[in-house]
C-alpha cells in the first residue's frame, strides 16, 4: 500500500436539513476503524513482501539480541530462565500480530523486574504466571476505556525514580553473582575494608561478567552488531573448553510446555490480584512510552494507535499466562534494535519470536552451559543504563518538587516499597503542577489574547535615536564574486524575472525559472550540472570560504545532472546535491552532501550531514546527526522516475522559453544564441570548469 495516506473527517455540528436531532459519531466506533484501519495498513505492508529481506535480517537481528536478555531477567526475577524464553518467544509473536506499532518488540522488561521478582518471591513461578493473566486483562480494560492516550500525563520524574531505581535493584543483585559469592552489596560495602573477602570471588566468574560488559560497552555505537549474544556465546565456549568451576544456568526443557490455565497457590486471587494491578498498569506505561519512542527512531512509520498497542500487549501476557512464563511489554532497547537494523513492517518482530521458539526446542542443551556471572556482566550494564542521574540534577536545579518526586519513586522501589513510592511520587508530581500552574509554559508573561508576544525595553533597542552607525568596512573581493561572469551553455535558460549573480556555471539545458535567486556572491563559485532545474522561488546561496572539493576542484555549491530543486526550496552551501536527485517545495538543505539518486521530501530539513546515495528524506523530516541518517528509508523505484519527469518537463519548457523569446526563428536555442550576443566573451565551456582566482580572497 504505497504512501498511503489516511484522511480522517473531523466530527460535524452540522445538521441536515430537516432532521431533528445533532449527529454525534460514537467515539468507539472511530476508535475501533481507526485500530482497524492501522492493522490493516500494516497487514498489508508485511504480505506485501516488498521489505522481506530487511525484515528477515531485522528480525535475526533482534532475536540475538533478546535471547540472551530474556534468560538474564528470568533469572534476575527470581524464575527459571526457561520462562524468559517462553515470554519472549509468545509475547514478541501475539503483540507483533496484534499490537498497534509495527515496529515495536515486545518481552520481559526490566523495569519490571522488581514487581515480578516480589511476585515470585510471594506466589512462585506458578503465581508468576497467573499474574500475566491479569496483568492482560488490566491492560484490556484499559485498551476498551479508551485509555491508551492517558499515558502522555504519567509523570517523567515519577517514571525516572522508578527505573533508577530498578536499575540500582539489579546492580544490587547481580554485582554478587558477577564475584561468584551469597554477599550483598550493603554487606560488602561494610567489609571492603577487610581483604579476606578476595579469597572468596571466584575470578573466572568475574571474568566472564566483566567480558560481557566491556564488549557490551566497547560495541554500543555499532547498533547492528549483536553484542551481547557474542560475548554470552565467547564465554560459553571458553568455560567449556578450559573446563571452568562456574555456575551455570542448568538444565532447560527440549520441549514447548503444554498450554494450561495458571494456578495461584492456595487460591490467594484477590490477594495476587492486588499485586498484579500496579504491574499491569506499569506493563500499559512502559508499553505506551516505548512506542512513542519508537515513533521518534522511525518517523517514516505509521503512528502507533494506544488502544490497539494496549489490547495486543494485553492479548501477548494472556498467551503467555497459558505458557508459563513471565509478564511483558514493549521494550525501547530491541524495538531500537529493530529499527536501526532495517526493520520494516510488524514481520521483523514477529520473526524474532518465530526465532526464539526455535531456540527453546534446538538450543536447550547449550543455553543450558551459559554461565550465570556472564549474564549478570549483561544485566549490570542494563542497570547502569537504567540509572538516570542527569535527569535527577536537571529537576533540582530547575523543580525541586520534582525532583522530590524522584526520590520517593525511587525510595519506593528500592525498599520493596513500590506502590507507596509511586503514590508519594505522584502526589509530589500534583503539587508542583498546582504550586506551578504554567509551568509548562514557562518563561511567557500572562497577556492580551490579542497579543502575539509582549516584550520589555530591552528589546526596543532600534526605537532609540541616535548616530547612524559608520559605513560598513568592505568586504576584499566580494566585489569581484559579484562582477564574476556566468559562464552559461547555450542550451540553458535563465528566466528574465531571476536572479543569477557572481560565478555560476550552468550545463546543457539547465532551466533556471522566474523568481528564483541564485547569488554566488558572499561564497563562490557554484555549479549548476546538465538537465538541472531551479524552480521559481528557490534560492541558491552559500557562506563564505567554505567549499566542498569535486574532483580536486572547489565549489561552494555543486548541483550535478538532472536534479529538480522544486518550488521555494533553499540550498545553502557549502553543499553537494548529487546527479539525479529531488529536493521538494520548501525543503533546505545546508551544509551537507547528499548521494545521488536522493529524494529530499516537502519541507525537509538537512543540516551538517552526508546523505549516501539513494537515500529518501520524508516530508517534514529533520536530518541533522549521523543517526537521523542511519535511519533513512530508500528512495523507490516511484521517486525515481518522478524526477526524471520532472527533468524532462523543465528541459521541455527550457527549450520552449528560448524560442519564446525568439519568434521570428524556429531554429532553436542556438539560433537564439546568434541572434542576442552576450554583452561580454562568453568563456569556452571547458573554461567554465576551472574556477578563477582573483586575488587572495579568490578560492
Amino acid at each position: 500500500m504505497r504512501g498511503t495516506t489516511i484522511v480522517t473527517a473531523p466530527p460535524t455540528r452540522a445538521r441536515a436539513f430537516g432532521a431533528k436531532e445533532k449527529v454525534k459519531p460514537s467515539l468507539y466506533r472511530d476508535a475501533i476503524a481507526a485500530a482497524k484501519s492501522a492493522w490493516l495498513h500494516d497487514a498489508r505492508e508485511a504480505l506485501s513482501g516488498k521489505h522481506l529481506g530487511a525484515d528477515i535480517l531485522a528480525g535475526i537481528t533482534v532475536a540475538a539480541v533478546a535471547l540472551p536478555l530474556n534468560l538474564a531477567l528470568a533469572v534476575a526475577s527470581g524464575l527459571p530462565p526457561i520462562a524468559g524464553l517462553i515470554a519472549g518467544a509468545f509475547g514478541g509473536i501475539v503483540a507483533a500480530i496484534a499490537g498497534g506499532t509495527a515496529l515495536q518488540v515486545t518481552g520481559p522488561a526490566a523495569a519490571l523486574s522488581v514487581m515480578v521478582l516480589a511476585l515470585a518471591k510471594d506466589f512462585g513461578a506458578t503465581g508468576v504466571a497467573a499474574a500475566c493473566l491479569l496483568v492482560g486483562l488490566t491492560q484490556w480494560v484499559l485498551a476498551f476505556s479508551l485509555s491508551g492516550k492517558l499515558s502522555r500525563y504519567f509523570p517523567e520524574s515519577v517514571l525516572a525514580g522508578f527505573t533508577t531505581g530498578v536499575g540500582i535493584k539489579l546492580l544490587d543483585a547481580q554485582i554478587p553473582e558477577i564475584l561468584g559469592f551469597d554477599y550483598r552489596v550493603v554487606e560488602l560495602a561494610q567489609m571492603i575494608h577487610r581483604p579476606k573477602w578476595l579469597h572468596e570471588v571466584s575470578w573466572v566468574a568475574v571474568v566472564g561478567g566483566l567480558g560481557v560488559a566491556l564488549l557490551v560497552v566497547g560495541t554500543a555505537k555499532y547498533k547492528r552488531f549483536p553484542a551481547a549474544i557474542v560475548g554470552i556465546s565467547m564465554v560459553t565456549f571458553v568455560s567449556v573448553y578450559v573446563g571452568w568451576d562456574i555456575e551455570r544456568i542448568g538444565t532447560l526443557p527440549s520441549r514447548l510446555p503444554t498450554p494450561a490455565l495458571p494456578v495461584v497457590p492456595n487460591g490467594r486471587w484477590g490477594e495476587l490480584a492486588l499485586k498484579a494491578l500496579p504491574l499491569g498498569l506499569l506493563a500499559a506505561v512502559e508499553s505506551l512510552l516505548a512506542a512513542r519512542a519508537v515513533d521518534r527512531m522511525a518517523p517514516t512509520a505509521r503512528r502507533h494507535d494506544p488502544n490497539l498497542e494496549l489490547f495486543g500487549q494485553g492479548l501477548a501476557n494472556i498467551v503467555v499466562s497459558f505458557f508459563g512464563g513471565m509478564p511483558v511489554s514493549g521494550v525501547v532497547v530491541r524495538s531500537g534494535v529493530n529499527v536501526q537494523s532495517g526493520g520494516k513492517t510488524r514481520f521483523s518482530a514477529f520473526l524474532h519470536g518465530v526465532l526464539l521458539v526455535l531456540a527453546v526446542v534446538y538450543l536447550s542443551k547449550q543455553l543450558a552451559l551459559v554461565p550465570l556471572s556472564a549474564l549478570a556482566g549483561l544485566l549490570c550494564v542494563v542497570g547502569l543504563r537504567l540509572i538516570e542521574v542527569r535527569t535527577f540534577f536537571e529537576l533540582a536545579q530547575k523543580h525541586r518538587i520534582e525532583a522530590l518526586a524522584f526520590v520517593a519513586a525511587l525510595g519506593g522501589t528500592v525498599t520493596g516499597h513500590l506502590m507507596m513510592g509511586l503514590v508519594a511520587g505522584g502526589l509530589l508530581h500534583a503539587l508542583h503542577r498546582y504550586m506551578n500552574p504554567d509551568d509548562e509554559h514557562e518563561g511567557e508573561e500572562k497577556k492580551d489574547p490579542g497579543l502575539r508576544a509582549v516584550l520589555d525595553k530591552d528589546h526596543a533597542e532600534a526605537r532609540k535615536h541616535g548616530h547612524p552607525d559608520a559605513r560598513p568596512v568592505r568586504v576584499p573581493g566580494w566585489l569581484q564574486h559579484i562582477q564574476g561572469s556566468s559562464p552559461k551553455a547555450l542550451t540553458s535558460f535563465v528566466h528574465e524575472k531571476a536572479a543569477v549573480i557572481g560565478r555560476v556555471t550552468l550545463g546543457q539545458h539547465v532551466h533556471v525559472a522566474a523568481g528564483s535567486s541564485i547569488r554566488a556572491d558572499e561564497g563562490t563559485p557554484f555549479f549548476i550540472g546538465d538537465n538541472t532545474n531551479v524552480q521559481d522561488g528557490v534560492v541558491i546561496h552559500a557562506l563564505k570560504d567554505r567549499h566542498v572539493q569535486v574532483r580536486g576542484e572547489q565549489w561552494a555549491v555543486y548541483v550535478g545532472r538532472n536534479v529538480s530543486i522544486a518550488h521555494d526550496a533553499l540550498v545553502h552551501g557549502p553543499c553537494y546535491i548529487g546527479d539525479d536527485t529531488f529536493i521538494g517545495f520548501k525543503a533546505v538543505v545546508h551544509d551537507s552532501v547528499v548521494g545521488r539518486h536522493c529524494f529530499i521530501g516537502i519541507g525537509a530539513v538537512v543540516v551538517g550531514v552526508e546523505i549516501p546515495d539513494g537515500k529518501r528524506v520524508p516530508h517534514g523530516m529533520i536530518v541533522d546527526s549521523a543517526d537521523a541518517v542511519e535511519r533513512l528509508p530508500d528512495a523507490e523505484h516511484s521517486h525515481h522516475e518522478f524526477n526524471e519527469d520532472v527533468v524532462e518537463v523543465n528541459r521541455g519548457l527550457a527549450l520552449a522559453y528560448q524560442e519564446a523569446e525568439n519568434p521570428t526563428t524556429n531554429n532553436g536555442p542556438r539560433a537564439h544564441a546568434i541572434a542576442h550576443p552576450a554583452p561580454r566573451r562568453a568563456h569556452p565551456w571547458d573554461e567554465a570548469w576551472t574556477p578563477l582566482r582573483i586575488g587572495k580572497d579568490a578560492i
